[in-house]
């Protein structure tokens, strides 16, 4: 059966920590989604020919709309379907303060440990990284800073413990939320080692009796996955969807011709119009697009404007 325009097209790929997230929020939702599985490095030519150029993962496709990054995502998904709100526990403030922490500093320890002597990973691998970050992805540096990320791990886990300490169920309270996603998927991708950074999970059980719960929340209803080919010819075929109004920004106004600098290395200056903005994000239609009229969607914090 077709996927039609409206339906949600996850790109992704199984062990993305950022996908996690956004496979919980559709869980907490339950909602049905495609999964369109990505490489998990350069080239992904029809994702970033639908992007302008983007290249992380996880990318949210609706037809000819496309959103980045996992917790502007779950902020859209939260905005299209109310129901079984994902900021129910914490409101979408928190969730948004949380994030440099989760997405940061916890996550960076969390690669540390993996890339310092719980994966192996090949040349391609180490190459894709380095050039994403415009240095070095150096597993070498990571192993040997392993007793200190060792510990920098067990002080995240421990205040995470301390949290669940009044018998709460989840890291708000009672009902699961976006705070959940962002925190389970880094202990999820903690499982996905070779099993030595896992073993420091065993010290914290009400992280563990946390993490199940999580976990039978599962990730909505999974449709059958969309190909890599068919996600372009969605975008092809279908038209942008109406904007909501925008909240307005001193530095840019719709219409205007920008040119936007994502924060990764290897990505190309994305040029295009403006054609919603508010105070957190932009909406722009790219200035030469392969795939016909796409909106591209994303939070400004992912990058800058920059001049011509």
């Amino acid at each position: 059966m077709a996927i039609g325009p409206d339906e949600l097209i996850l790109h992704q790929y199984e062990i993305s920590p950022f996908s996690e997230k956004v496979r919980v929020a559709l869980g907490i939702k339950q909602l049905a989604w495609h999964a369109c599985n990505q490489p998990s490095i350069l080239p992904k030519p029809e994702l970033t020919r639908l992007t302008g150029g983007f290249r992380r993962i996880p990318v949210l496709q609706i037809g000819a709309d496309l959103y980045f990054d996992s917790l502007f995502i779950i902020e859209e998904l939260e905005r299209r379907f109310p129901a079984a709100s994902v900021f129910a526990g914490g409101g979408p403030g928190l969730a948004g303060a949380v994030a440099p922490w989760s997405d940061g500093e916890l996550f960076t320890t969390v690669v540390g440990m993996l890339f310092g002597g719980d994966w192996v990973v090949n040349e391609a691998f180490l190459k894709d990284r380095s050039e994403l970050m415009g240095r070095p992805f150096d597993p070498a540096a990571m192993a040997a800073a392993a007793p200190q990320m060792t510990i920098d791990l067990r002080r995240h886990l421990d205040l995470l413990e301390i949290q669940l300490g009044d018998g709460r169920q989840f890291l708000t309270g009672s009902l699961a939320d976006a705070v959940d996603a962002a925190v389970y998927c880094q202990i999820r991708f903690i499982r996905w080692g070779r099993g030595r950074s896992e073993t420091e999970l065993k010290d914290f059980p009400r992280l563990l009796a946390w993490e199940a719960r999580v976990a039978a929340l599962g990730h909505g209803e999974r449709l059958s996955d969309a190909s890599q080919e068919e996600a372009v010819a969605i975008a092809r075929a279908a038209s942008p969807a109406p904007l909501r109004p925008g909240g307005g920004s001193a530095e840019v106004s719709p219409g205007d011709k920008v040119r936007f600098k994502y924060h990764d290395a290897n990505t190309p200056v994305l040029e295009g119009t403006v054609v919603r903005v508010d105070a957190r994000s932009l909406t722009v239609r790219p200035e030469v697009s392969e795939v016909g009229e796409i909106h591209l969607h994303f939070p400004r914090m992912i990058g800058a404007l920059v001049q011509p």
